[in-house]
Parts: C-alpha cells; sequence; structure tokens
C-alpha cells in the first residue's frame, strides 16, 4: 500500500509516453471502403478509453486511491483528451449520443464512429459504475480538478433530486423533440442530398437541446470562432465547479443520465459493510462528492451519481468501505 502512489506516478506517465507516442490509427483505414467499427476501435484515442477504465478498476479493486493519486489520474486524463493535443475530443461523447440519431435519420445509417463513441462510454460503465465517467471524460476531469482548490463555498450535499429532475427532463425533451421533427429533417436532408455540413446540421441544431449547452465544445479550444460565448461558457464552468461537484454531469449531460440508469446494472461498485459502519462520517467530510453520505445511509432509495472516483475507501476508519462486484 505505501507503493501506491510510486506506482500511481510510474503508470500515469507510461500511459502519457505511450499516448504521445502512439500513431492516432493503428489499422489502416480501408482505402476504397468507409471505416467501420472495428477500424475505429482499433485507434488509439479509443483503446487509451478501455485502457484507462482498465486502469481505474485495478486502481479501485486494490484500493490504491488517495486525494494526490486521484490528482494525478484527473491530470493525465485531461491532458490525453482534453487539451485537444494527444487525443482531440472530437467527435465529443455528447455527439456519440446526439449525433448518432441524427445520421440514422438523415442519412439511414448508425454512423461507425459514434456507434464506437458509445461504445467506448458505455461498456465500461456496465461493468463498473461510471468507469467512463470518473477515469476517461476529461470534461469531467476538468471539472473535478476544479472542485479540489481548497474553498469554504463548497456545496456538497446539494439537491440531487431537483437536479437529476433537471437531467433527466433535457433527456426525454432531447429525444421527444426530435422524434417530432424527425420528418421534417429527413426531407431538408433529401433536398440538400443529406449535406451534413449545411442546412442539415443547422436545422438539427435548432431541435437539439443539447447543442446550446455542449460544454464539451470549450475542449476544442477554439476561442476565436465563438469569442464571448467561449469565454461566458468557460467562466460559468470554472465557477460552478469550485462550488458545485461535477455540476455538468449531474445537471445537464446526457452520458450522465444514461450510465446514472446504467448504474442500476453495473456489478462493480463502491459497497458499504453496514455490520462494519459506526455511522461516524469521516468518510462523508474526506470525501469530495455527494453520493457517499447517502450510501452510507440505509434508507437511501435513489443515491446521486457514483462516478466510481475511490477517495472513500481509504477513508473508513473501520475498513467497511470496499469496491466490488460482490457484498
Amino acid at each position: 500500500m505505501k507503493y501506491a502512489r510510486f506506482i500511481t506516478l510510474t503508470v500515469a506517465i507510461l500511459i502519457v509516453l505511450a499516448a504521445l507516442a502512439w500513431p492516432q490509427e493503428l489499422a489502416p483505414m480501408p482505402q476504397e471502403d468507409d471505416p467501420g467499427i472495428l477500424d475505429f476501435l482499433l485507434t488509439g484515442k479509443y483503446i487509451m478509453f478501455f485502457v484507462l477504465s482498465a486502469v481505474g478498476l485495478v486502481m479501485l479493486l486494490m484500493r490504491w486511491i488517495n486525494r494526490w493519486v486521484r490528482l494525478g489520474a484527473l491530470a493525465v486524463i485531461f491532458v490525453l483528451f482534453g487539451l485537444d493535443l494527444v487525443f482531440p475530443v472530437h467527435p465529443s461523447p455528447m455527439c456519440g449520443i446526439t449525433k448518432l440519431f441524427m445520421f440514422k435519420f438523415t442519412q439511414g445509417t448508425f454512423f461507425p464512429i459514434f456507434i464506437v463513441i458509445a461504445l467506448g462510454m458505455f461498456i465500461p460503465s456496465l461493468v463498473g459504475r461510471k468507469l467512463f465517467c470518473g477515469w476517461v471524460c476529461p470534461l469531467g476531469a476538468l471539472q473535478e480538478l476544479v472542485n479540489k482548490i481548497p474553498s469554504k463555498l463548497r456545496w456538497k450535499q446539494f439537491n440531487f433530486t431537483a437536479f437529476n429532475t433537471v437531467r433527466m427532463g433535457l433527456l426525454a425533451m432531447f429525444f421527444l423533440t426530435f422524434f417530432m421533427v424527425k420528418d421534417q429533417i429527413v426531407y431538408l436532408a433529401g433536398e440538400t442530398g443529406a449535406d451534413a455540413g449545411s442546412e442539415t446540421w443547422r436545422a438539427f441544431s435548432a431541435y437539439s437541446v443539447y447543442d446550446p449547452i455542449n460544454f464539451f465544445e470549450l475542449l476544442h479550444w477554439n476561442v476565436d470562432a465563438m469569442d464571448a460565448t467561449w469565454v461566458i461558457m468557460f467562466l460559468a464552468l470554472l465557477v460552478s465547479s469550485y462550488v458545485l461537484y461535477r455540476p455538468f454531469c449531474y445537471l445537464i449531460c446526457p452520458i450522465g443520465a444514461l450510465t446514472w440508469l446504467i448504474e442500476l446494472f453495473a456489478p462493480g461498485r463502491v459497497r458499504v459493510d453496514r455490520t462494519l459502519c459506526n455511522d461516524c462520517g469521516v468518510c462523508i467530510d474526506a470525501s469530495p462528492c455527494p453520493t457517499i453520505a447517502k450510501l452510507v445511509d440505509a434508507k437511501t432509495k435513489a443515491a446521486p451519481d457514483c462516478t466510481s472516483c475511490g477517495e472513500c475507501l481509504r477513508t473508513c476508519p473501520t475498513d467497511a468501505i470496499k469496491f466490488g462486484f460482490r457484498n
């Protein structure tokens, strides 16, 4: 256990060096046919999705995580996926949900790249609770890094029901609105030759509740193109993340909403042994998220998202908290 920081630092350095040296495409793309699902899966970016998820899972099971280890992991995630240098965020995780359906309706097919993004998000999340959100997502990493700046303004135990109602409402509104206007968008696509670069995109954006609030777009770092909008959105994200733990994830993100539902089925999760727990509250004070308080409370019916950050695992004086696949 005393070597946890050294092991984590070594692994983090190796991952970053491997990513920097790794070609963006491991498998040669077909010259004549369009690339398929496997072609995209075998590129460095999406292999790294699964590598980081696996690294996070091992660290959780071995209980190698503390505040400093977590900080290092978040920095690695953000450097790899959030700076548009190693693995550009485009297409973003949110596109993996929204654009997946747009192309199905406008061009009659699910594009492989968006299927791969969805697989990269949901396969790890079906193994362990929100492994993608906690160990791969660059926007989540940025929010969590900001939240770790010491502050007396921290609002940890916010009203999750209210936040989740907004988040699930946005998700429902997206699907309902889009399905209601899909015939018109399909017609427009036919009239424009399904040109996804012009009117079809603008029509989709007009009916997508997520496009104006897609904070993943900030990670393209295209400040000149967005001007004041980029600055306002970025400041809003930083300020809200300083006060709240992952505000975009809990209030807006469709991936957060869907993976919160998947949490019900994911066998890998933080588990509290209530025969050992004495309700001392040490884990609640030491952990950055609002979830552990609800997990400790036996009366809780719907806990906030657990991003499997693992910071609670070594805080319990009675060793009542662990990450595992069974009780």
